[in-house]
């Protein structure tokens, strides 16, 4: 008896190190479509209804109408404008790679292919077909994006059109819709 929990005493830090150090993670969220991972949701009890919820004055009513209009949540909406505002680059599709490191780009208009080698920046477009993103530590809001690919770590991708194809060689990569 005591030999088998020496043994399972020894194995545990072990087993906890091999879960922590496999693998990469990537979440495609969709706001959408509700959240089915949650606590409550699983136990399948109703959450608590209370009359002391505030209620949003006019002006927060207007900006959630418009967010969901963009097809963003209200968080993100706001966080692509205020990205829009901060930019420090504005052009239209560019014929090469994004690579200034750091910056702030916003891209108007439709592009067939946008090629992203920044690192620690954000880049705002409109639709896209063609995205890739090979930087890392980059944030990246999209309208339409029709096909993925990042080989880049540790970037967030949000679109507002339907999900694209996704191909990711990278880690730890957030992608989302809204």
């Amino acid at each position: 008896m005591r030999a088998a929990r020496r043994h399972i005493a020894a194995m545990t830090p072990l087993a906890v190190a091999v879960m922590l150090l496999t693998g990469c993670t990537v979440s495609i969220v969709d706001p959408a479509a509700g959240n089915d991972r949650s606590p409550r949701a699983q136990d399948g009890d109703p959450a608590p209804q209370s009359d002391a919820t505030p209620r949003p004055s006019a002006r927060e009513q207007q900006g959630d109408d418009d967010a969901a209009s963009s097809g963003l949540s209200a968080p993100n909406a706001a966080e692509r404008e205020r990205l829009t505002a901060a930019a420090t680059i504005t052009m239209t599709c560019p014929d090469g790679p994004l690579d200034q490191d750091g910056s702030i780009i916003r891209v108007e208009g439709a592009c067939a292919d946008l090629v992203i080698d920044i690192d620690a920046g954000a880049v705002i477009a409109d639709d896209v077909d063609r995205l890739q993103l090979r930087g890392s530590g980059t944030v990246v809001f999209a309208g339409t994006i029709g096909t993925v690919t990042i080989s880049g770590s540790a970037n967030q991708i949000i679109w507002s059109g339907a999900t694209p194809v996704l191909k990711d060689s990278g880690s730890a990569n957030s992608l989302g819709r809204g």
